[in-house]
């Protein structure tokens, strides 16, 4: 395997990891606050 294919590999990774990520994080958020939205019956 050349560099120039491991520099290619290793962008597309960090390109999939930066747009993967913070959907992640925002379907965890959003259900941490439906979690809460449901056990306070006020809000």
């Amino acid at each position: 395997m050349d560099t120039s294919s491991m520099i290619m590999g290793a962008s597309i990774a960090s390109v999939a990891w930066i747009a993967f990520h913070p959907w992640a994080k925002l379907r965890r958020l959003r259900e941490i606050e439906s979690q809460s939205a449901s056990d306070t019956p006020d809000a």
